[in-house]
């Protein structure tokens, strides 16, 4: 492979320069706050939608590529309906979305635009749908662009060809709605290798957030994606890339995602649970992407993620507490989460604070059925031999992704492996032995 065939953030001097000019000293020269220009939410938030592309596009630009995974086709049929009876806005449903964005299949989809020429596309899912959306607009815009050196920084020039990017989340927990990266699969690569793709024109225009499109969610995934929200916002918490603006919506996901996951989880058809976890899954989202990244959790559970093929909520939750117990050696800000669980700090000693709070959380893990350690995932039984056998593809995986350049501790292979054997049980005495190392 040639150099153009790795993200820049594998290239250890790039990596050392980006991690000192995200320091707090850096914050303040360069530290845009993004998000979506408005985001609908209630009952007739699709039909605000609509009728702001009415007000927007002109009669002959009135084409939308609505991107769907199959499973969820009738969906996007139902906003394509939506367009067409109430402003006479045409539309095509790509619906060849596949988990973790294969490069091929987004090159399906840039074909069709060519044809069709959309001035607005419509993401309609989860995160990969959300992703996927987000990378057809570059490639479709920007055909010659090389994903592999993006960064927040960057700006290419968007939205000359696709006017507006929307999103309609079907789950709560990406906060792909509401950030400027995305997840693809290099598959240029041999082998493929998934890559971030973090880039401020990509943050989606206009977002629908809205129960009919989440109610269906089963118990697990619903789970699932939650704790992928409860990780975004707790982990991110913990960095130093944390601004005033951050810690807002930080501290309010975790405050809702902790009252109003269990009832989602519990009653399906519970719709004021399901706007406020949407509500949460959003915060989150607006939080961690302008914190920088997620935490080590979300670095450490894309390593294990995608080797052995675990949901991504639920392997960034069972590394979030290694991740705060990690970083918590060199900030104070765990008194903070700490305090949401109701926790006492008065006549207790920073250690003390913190085992309390990794009790609370993984309490809290058990009365929402989450696994609170590898050891006790029942889908997927993966021994500490199976976890062995991939060390150094583990290792490596965490070590090079974009999250861990963020770690307010430093991060190293040694330290990487260590938390990889902790979470296998994830005991309280072992998650304090990484604060105490």
């Amino acid at each position: 492979m040639s150099k153009r065939d790795f993200a820049w953030y594998e290239d250890p001097d790039l990596k050392n320069l980006y991690i000192k000019s995200a320091s707090n000293a850096m914050r303040g020269y360069h530290a845009p706050i993004v998000h979506p220009k408005i985001t609908f939410t209630g009952t007739n938030s699709l039909t605000d939608l609509t009728i702001l592309l009415g007000a927007y596009l002109t009669e002959d630009e009135k084409r939308v590529l609505i991107v769907v995974d199959k499973d969820l086709r009738k969906l996007g049929e139902k906003v394509a309906k939506k367009l067409k009876e109430l402003r006479n806005i045409d539309s095509r449903i790509f619906d060849n979305v596949i988990p973790e964005v294969p490069l091929n299949t987004v090159r399906e989809a840039v074909a069709i635009c060519e044809e069709y020429d959309p001035k607005v596309i419509i993401a309609v899912g989860g995160g990969s749908t959300m992703d996927m959306a987000k990378v057809i607009m570059i490639y479709y815009e920007k055909p010659e662009v090389n994903v592999n050196t993006m960064m927040a920084p960057s700006y290419l020039g968007l939205r000359k060809k696709i006017f507006l990017l929307c999103a309609i989340p079907t789950t709560s927990g990406t906060g792909a709605e509401a950030s400027f990266n995305a997840m693809v699969t290099n598959t240029d690569r041999d082998p493929p290798k998934k890559v971030a793709v973090p880039l401020y024109e990509i943050c989606p225009d206009y977002v629908v957030l809205h129960s009919d499109f989440t109610k269906s969610m089963p118990p697990y995934l619903t789970m699932g994606t939650g704790m992928d929200a409860l990780a975004h916002a707790m982990g991110a918490y913990v960095l130093q890339g944390s601004t005033v603006y951050t810690d807002i919506h930080n501290l309010k996901a975790t405050e809702m995602i902790l009252e109003w996951l269990p009832r989602a989880i519990k009653r399906g058809n519970d719709l004021e649970a399901r706007e406020q976890m949407l509500m949460a899954a959003f915060i989150a989202g607006v939080g961690f992407i302008n914190t920088n990244a997620a935490g080590i959790e979300h670095s450490l559970g894309h390593s294990f993620g995608g080797i052995f093929h675990v949901h991504h909520g639920i392997s960034v939750g069972i590394f979030l507490a290694a991740s705060i117990a990690y970083q918590s050696k060199v900030t104070d800000r765990f008194y903070d989460l700490a305090k949401i669980f109701r926790i006492e700090k008065e006549g207790k000693h920073r250690d003390q604070v913190l085992r309390k709070l990794l009790e609370a959380l993984q309490d809290f893990m058990k009365k929402i059925n989450a696994p609170i350690s590898i050891k006790a995932l029942e889908k997927t039984q993966i021994s500490k031999d199976d976890m062995e056998a991939k060390k150094e593809e583990l290792i490596n995986y965490a070590f090079n992704d974009t999250c861990t350049l963020f770690s307010t501790r430093k991060l190293d292979p040694p330290q990487i492996w260590k938390i990889f054997e902790t979470a296998y049980e994830n005991k309280i005495d072992d998650l304090m032995e990484l604060y105490y190392m």
